[in-house]
């Protein structure tokens, strides 16, 4: 292809091959200079099939001048395709030119395209006949591969009928010296009764020096009694005429002047190679001295009878007192087998869990823990096995709801003859929390209030020094805008400045005064007063403190819209504790709208007169509180947020805290639309 691109001083060829589905390039150059090859290579205008294609200038071909590469840029002007043919005769693709110009092609770039072309309709050929070849050499592999495999399988085969020989051999000789050192007396008759083979167990049985003393002879030739001898005969004929296996058929053995003795048989049928029975196997064992153990056993089991009733009196009395003991206990009580399934639990643990003791019964243990802390509760049941107590001080269970319950476990094993129970105890751990984290954070609120105070009162300082600074710079520059123009020689440059130092010294001044702002606001959230005592307090102030304070969220995520009621009462009750129920609620609206779209959402905060209370709307525009959600959203440690975001306790504390000032708090919200917090405050 460089080759023809070369002599024909074109910038582009290449060869194109086309399969069922699409055309593929297997040579080119040039092509990789263009912004979009895959669409230069596809380009094909119509002609005849099997003729060759010459278009030398494509805008002036009806056939090519409306096409887009015509119309790019760099245009498509220029196009030869000469076809490439199998030996059928049959296209299967094409040499193709390229420029950007029109061109005409000579009397020898022709032969030599020609000859090119030829070229590379025998390599083509050439590669068929190559992977042709390559087949048949595969299949004289393959076929040479399958004879081999044949004569390995003979091999195998051959060598795996002289083990099975071997084999044979060798397990006749085991069951040989099975049959001489078995413990138990082993023989086998035919239809008639007559023996055709026993072990030495068997001919000690019947006082016979050898097994081949017995071959031919019956059970009655033996010395047996007729009675014994008839009821083994029958026993022969069933197992034979039914074909199937008897086990552990009791029988009595006694010959004339012996003592009595039982036998405990078995008798199997023996098949001959055309699958008929022509004799039975049995195998006995002496149970006579196992008969008279029984016997002692009996007696024996008659007395534990009666101290087992006696002591299931005494286990049902003692079972009820426990029983007693868990329904009057104020925890959570389950009793687990080893295993660690649930075997027992009281009224409580149904309640603790929300779910009843159908539901619980045959449970593990370790699977009413949340995922992340099943496997800690697991190994504290392993240790209460090895150790005999256990002790967890913050383990969480899952509610029927799905909620992490946090208790303290406390176990132990008890015993009782061979059963082991463990007996665990579940204290409810929430109230003892909420009342713990509701205590830390008032002491941080506490600390941070005085912290607040302190940081405040050493600002103020400072700004009032910058604000009566900027102040007098302001007034400087006054008196400069007004002698400055009159100096001869004073650079434009200077003047042009002049309202510009006034602009910056304005926007220092507003920066201040809103510092100011903020550090008043700052006091007055920290401002606790005289702990629990209710003193007349201005809403529309501690709101406006409170909105300075959360301004730097706010004004990223949505606009503030306020709409105070004129001449509003005071209401009774604490500034710090309002300003921080208010923060609070402020700050949970904004994390419910998207931040970065603040001409999307509207934090609207409204305060009238209702009923003879205050009230107060807090309303956001955010994605609002599932239903299913929203009985819950004033439970101690419930929270919708990812963990470490929040605690669940902001409005649990908040609520608490309205209700301790005589108000309430009510909540509305819409999935999509919104939510609106009102509070209702008693006045002075």
């Amino acid at each position: 292809m460089r080759l023809a691109a070369e002599s024909c001083e074109l910038p582009i060829a290449f060869i194109r091959v086309a399969d069922l589905e699409r055309p593929w390039l297997k040579a080119s150059t040039g092509l990789e200079t263009l912004a979009d090859p895959i669409r230069f290579g596809a380009f094909s205008p119509p002609h005849a099939p099997g003729e060759t294609c010459l278009i030398e200038d494509a805008r002036e071909d009806a056939r090519t001048q409306g096409h887009p590469l015509v119309q790019a840029e760099p245009p498509l002007r220029f196009y030869l395709a000469l076809p490439l043919r199998n030996e059928e005769g049959e296209q299967v693709g094409a040499l193709c030119l390229m420029d950007h110009v029109p061109r005409r092609m000579s009397a020898p770039q022709s032969k030599l395209l020609e000859h090119l072309r030829r070229q590379a309709e025998t390599q083509l050929r050439l590669r068929a006949q190559l992977l042709e070849a390559q087949e048949q050499a595969t299949q004289m592999e393959e076929a040479h591969a399958r004879l081999y495999a044949l004569n390995e399988n003979l091999q195998i085969e051959v060598r795996q009928r002289q083990h099975i020989q071997r084999e044979l051999l060798s397990q006749r000789e085991l069951l040989t010296q099975v049959l001489a050192h078995i413990p138990f007396a082993v023989f086998w008759k035919d239809r008639d009764g007559n023996f055709l083979g026993c072990n030495d167990a068997f001919a000690q049985q019947v006082d016979v020096s050898s097994p081949r003393d017995v071959i031919g002879r019956t059970d009655l030739e033996l010395g047996l009694l007729p009675s014994m001898v008839e009821a083994y005969r029958r026993d022969d004929l069933v197992v034979m005429d039914s074909g199937m296996t008897r086990f552990g058929i009791e029988e009595p053995f006694r010959r004339p002047h012996g003592e009595d003795r039982w036998l405990l048989t078995s008798k199997v049928p023996l098949r001959d190679p055309d699958g008929q029975v022509r004799s039975v196997l049995g195998i006995f064992a002496d149970i006579t001295d196992r008969r008279r153990q029984e016997a002692v056993l009996q007696q024996a089991l008659w007395q534990v009878k009666q101290y087992a009733a006696l002591l299931e009196t005494q286990v049902c009395a003692a079972s009820e007192r426990i029983r007693r003991l868990m329904e009057a206990s104020r925890d959570a009580v389950f009793v687990l087998d080893e295993r660690g399934r649930v075997l027992e639990l009281n009224p409580v643990a149904e309640r603790l869990l929300g779910r009843t003791a159908a539901e619980l019964l045959g449970v593990s243990f370790d699977t009413l823990a949340p995922e992340p802390e099943r496997l800690v509760l697991h190994h504290a049941l392993a240790e209460l096995l090895s150790r005999g107590t256990m002790r967890l001080e913050d383990q969480g269970l899952c509610s029927a709801q799905g909620e992490r319950i946090s208790v303290q476990l406390i176990g132990s094993l008890q015993e009782a003859g061979e059963a082991r129970r463990q007996l665990v105890v579940a204290q409810d751990l929430t109230e003892k929390r909420r009342m713990e984290q509701q205590n830390i954070q008032n002491d941080r609120l506490a600390a941070m209030g005085v912290l607040t105070a302190g940081i405040a009162h050493e600002i103020n300082n400072p700004i009032s020094y910058m604000l009566a600074n900027l102040d007098l710079l302001r007034q400087w520059e006054d008196e400069l805008e007004q002698q400055l123009p009159a100096l001869p020689g004073l650079p434009s440059e200077l003047l042009e400045r002049l309202p510009e130092a006034r602009s910056v010294i304005a926007d220092c001044i507003e920066g201040s005064l809103r510092i100011g702002d903020i550090v008043r606001g700052m006091r007055l959230l920290s401002h606790t007063g005289q702990g629990d005592v209710l003193i007349p307090v201005d809403i529309h102030r501690s709101l406006d403190a409170v909105l300075h304070i959360a301004q730097g969220e706010l004004k990223h995520t949505a606009r503030l819209k306020q709409d105070y009621a004129r001449n509003l009462p005071m209401v009774l009750g604490s500034e710090g504790r309002l300003g921080q129920v208010f923060l609070n609620l402020i700050i949970n609206a904004v994390h419910a709208m998207r931040p970065g779209s603040p001409a999307e959402h509207v934090l609207h905060i409204r305060s009238r007169l209702d009923e003879g209370q205050v009230r107060i709307d807090i309303s956001d525009t955010g994605h609002g509180i599932p239903p299913e959600v929203l009985p819950r959203i004033f439970d101690p440690f419930f929270t919708t947020k990812p963990a470490g975001i929040g605690t669940g306790l902001g409005l649990s504390i908040s609520h608490a805290i309205i209700q301790k000032m005589g108000g309430s708090m009510r909540v509305e919200s819409r999935v999509g639309h919104g939510t609106t917090f009102s509070l209702l405050m008693p006045v002075t």
